[in-house]
């Protein structure tokens, strides 16, 4: 026999049978149980056991009811806890309502209302369907409703979730919805990593993020590469990424991002589009870092700047917009043009606002201001 069991239980069940009298019930209720013993091995209150070669304890489970089969190499249980052991030390705790134990103990499958805890980090799962191969060191959970997993840095949900319980890596798959605690951040994707031991988050699918702040929105972005760290609430973010903010109300996109959600500051050295959809303004550079909590952004780096409406343009190689009033303030190599009328201007700075067509060019000795005024066609 490949479990080892506490059968004390069984025995006592013997013991009662053969000091009774034969009343109808009891004779009733000894046929059940004689017929029960013909399928399987019946043991009720019962602990498994479960070891590897070199005598280290892999599980333990305690059930009410666990009916083996003639061979006794598969188990059913009703109502059962336990524990997956490493190097003797409890890693797990599962509950179920019914589990089976099949191919000689290397596989345990639980059904309904089962709860697995990570005595290690802390992480707890939750679902209708589990898989565990403890020899293996993964177990596998799923179910109509999903999983449910909750820990100190991240509550997630997902249709399914492959936990490896050596290194502690879970791998969540479709409609996944994983929420960060403080400060509120929430993904949605199709298939997700989480470190739980380094609190880190890697998606590789198409991506949504969005940020809360006392329950409102204030950032959404969706990528098709993510890692977030959430020791440091940064996420690092890489592919064809879209970026809004709702205040104030800003559009980006780039290939690159990292990203301090809670403080709201990012930066990027990828060719970087902006576009203030209010006034019609869009600024574009190679590096780009943002501050909006202060509603700053400061640009370097081939900076192009157009107002579409008031057909304006200017470049420059360092330029600060503010989101605020609406004001840049450029440096270095500054040409700006307008249509009607028509005039370039080429300078050392630069400061106003495209959007209002009120902009203030400055030169010095050695590079003076130079305006070109174009007349128009007659």
């Amino acid at each position: 026999m490949l479990f080892k069991n506490k059968i004390s239980v069984i025995f006592l069940c013997f013991l009662l049978i053969s000091c009774q009298g034969n009343k109808p019930s009891e004779k009733t209720e000894n046929s059940n149980f004689k017929r029960e013993i013909e399928q399987g091995l019946v043991l009720y209150n019962a602990t498994l056991e479960q070891s590897n070669s070199d005598g280290q304890i892999l599980w333990r489970l305690s059930t009410k009811k666990a009916t083996y089969t003639q061979d006794k190499k598969s188990a059913i249980l009703e109502n059962l806890t336990g524990n997956l052991f490493d190097k003797g030390k409890i890693i797990l705790q599962v509950s179920a309502k019914k589990g089976e134990i099949k191919n000689d103990g290397k596989e345990i499958y639980l059904s309904g209302e089962i709860i697995a805890f990570d005595t290690r980090n802390k992480a707890e799962f939750k679902g209708q369907e589990l898989m565990w191969k403890p020899e293996e060191h993964f177990m596998i959970m799923a179910g109509d409703k999903g999983i449910k997993a909750n820990h100190t840095k991240l509550i997630a949900s997902a249709k399914e979730a492959k936990y490896n319980t050596k290194d502690q890596i879970v791998e969540l798959s479709k409609n996944i919805i994983a929420n960060t605690k403080n400060p509120p951040l929430q993904l949605k994707t199709e298939h997700l990593y989480w470190k739980i031991p380094e609190n880190k988050i890697i998606g590789n699918n198409l991506l949504e993020m969005v940020r809360y702040e006392d329950k409102f929105v204030t950032d959404k972005l969706k990528t098709n590469q993510v890692e977030v760290d959430l020791n440091t609430n940064i996420a690092i973010l890489n592919g064809n990424i879209e970026y809004q903010s709702l205040k104030p109300p800003l559009q980006g996109a780039t290939t690159r991002i990292i990203w301090n959600y809670g403080d709201r500051t990012m930066e990027s050295n990828q060719a970087t589009r902006l576009f203030q959809p209010e006034d019609d303004v869009t600024l574009t550079a190679n590096i780009v870092k943002f501050n909006l909590e202060e509603n700053q952004v400061y640009l370097h780096e081939g900076i192009y700047g157009q107002a579409v409406k008031n057909e304006v343009e200017i470049y420059a190689d360092n330029l600060v917009w503010n989101l605020d009033n609406k004001e840049i303030n450029a440096e270095g190599n500054v040409y700006y043009k307008q249509i009607n009328p028509d005039f370039n201007l080429k300078g050392i700075k630069a400061i106003g606002k495209l959007q209002d067509k009120s902009m203030k060019v400055e030169g010095n000795q050695e590079n003076p201001v130079t305006t070109l005024i174009y007349p128009k066609e007659q």
